[in-house]
């Protein structure tokens, strides 16, 4: 209690006595901004990188399951799908086939990227379903023969000439036979029934989505490929869900993630997460300057004091613990002060937006051009909170040891000599 008593009243030390507690607030106020601006900074980046996450995928999954049997029966493969749809992190499970091939309308020919997916599953998944510029997915999978309709991309079907209503003929890969002319590509014409535009070139200039069982007739002749699509809670949790989906699929299958499919841009976001972490870590150790030159002062001015402290009984300990408890007061109090601004700051991220704009009279970031129609993105990741905190307190309490040690070590005979 005494200990704590004398720490306290270092801290609030006045002008005549050396300003220690001038250079204190100034601590204060470094370690707070440094934690405040870590957090701020690293939740931004966590709101991009899972907004470029999920528009870099598109309207991939995020972990792929394809069974090892070379016949998967249509049976076995509903139970894998639902077996897989129930494990705890999974969003959504379901089968669904992938082609590149030719297309062909109004005398142009193109190459698209056939998809097939049960409508209940296309129209679940936001980032098409609440794209479509033309048409509508309603009447998606429905109709006979040509009245078939189907969903494609808007560059696409304008590189085609296509809108909603019109016809479009897509070649199979699978062939038959003629009398006359030998094998002959089997091609099937569809309606387009809604055009989609979510801004990734690759997925707006060559993705069609068809319905499942019509994609299997066309392309496997009705049989299934085995393939199933598993959306999750959170894409970042492929490792931690690869083993539970293993078990859950209960046969031989061969599992691949987005990872897998987006190397490049995958070791470019984790690096960028390393490097900006690095980077926040030495600006809150050049924020602990200032209290390591605090509490330098506050042992230079306080040397009398100690050396009375001493010859009343005071242990090294007691004054090793007194300098202590000033320097761990600036770094806790700075701490918690920078996590409460950087949570509250990140947790009202759009009104902080929208004040800029206003103020400025300037969009921050154009929803067509960044594709942020909700504003900023930031995810507040509590380990990463819980890890700046002890970095920001370990960081404030190594700047203050060497100056306690130090107190600690004053001889009373020389402080008061000259007295």
């Amino acid at each position: 209690m005494i200990e704590r008593m004398v720490a306290m009243r270092y801290l609030r030390a006045k002008k005549t006595q050396g300003g220690v507690g001038l250079i204190a607030a100034i601590s204060f106020t470094c370690i707070m901004l440094a934690i405040a601006a870590m957090i701020i900074i690293m939740s931004i980046m966590n709101g991009f990188r899972s907004e470029m996450i999920r528009l870099t995928i598109g309207s991939e999954g995020h972990m792929y399951v394809a069974s090892a049997a070379p016949s998967p029966s249509p049976e076995s493969m509903i139970a894998m799908e639902q077996r897989l749809a129930a494990v705890p992190g999974v969003d959504e499970a379901y089968q669904f086939t992938q082609h590149y091939t030719g297309v062909q309308a109004n005398g142009q020919f193109g190459l698209a990227q056939v998809i097939g997916i049960r409508p209940q599953n296309l129209r679940s998944y936001e980032l098409i379903s609440q794209k479509i510029v033309e048409g509508s997915l309603d009447g998606f999978g429905q109709g006979a023969g040509a009245n078939h309709q189907i969903a494609m991309g808007q560059r696409l079907a304008a590189s085609l000439g296509l809108s909603a209503g019109d016809r479009l003929t897509i070649f199979s890969p699978r062939t038959r036979a003629t009398p006359f002319a030998g094998p002959m590509p089997i091609t099937k014409t569809y309606t387009v029934g809604a055009v989609f535009e979510i801004g990734i070139l690759q997925t707006d200039q060559t993705y069609i989505f068809m319905d499942f069982d019509q994609a299997t007739l066309l392309f496997e002749g009705g049989k299934v490929t085995g393939e199933v699509q598993i959306r999750l809670n959170d894409a970042d949790d492929i490792n931690k869900l690869y083993e539970p989906i293993s078990n859950a699929a209960e046969q031989p299958v061969f599992i691949s993630t987005w990872k897998d499919k987006n190397a490049s841009v995958a070791t470019a976001l984790r690096t960028e997460q390393i490097a900006m972490r690095f980077i926040f870590m030495i600006v809150v150790i050049i924020a602990a300057f200032p209290v390591l030159a605090s509490m330098i002062m506050l042992v230079k001015n306080k040397s009398k004091d100690i050396a009375i402290l001493r010859t009343i009984g005071a242990t090294q300990g007691g004054i090793l613990r007194i300098f202590l408890m000033s320097g761990a007061m600036i770094g806790i109090l700075g701490t918690l002060a920078g996590l409460i601004i950087g949570i509250l700051f990140c947790l009202n991220i759009g009104t902080v937006q929208s004040t800029i704009e206003f103020v400025c009279r300037c969009e921050l970031f154009p929803a067509d051009v960044y594709q942020l129609s909700s504003g900023i993105p930031a995810k507040i990741v509590w380990s990463e909170v819980a890890g700046v905190a002890f970095w920001g307190f370990l960081i404030s309490a190594a700047a203050t040891f060497l100056p306690a040690i130090s107190a600690s070590r004053v001889d009373p005979v020389d402080a008061l000599r000259y007295e």
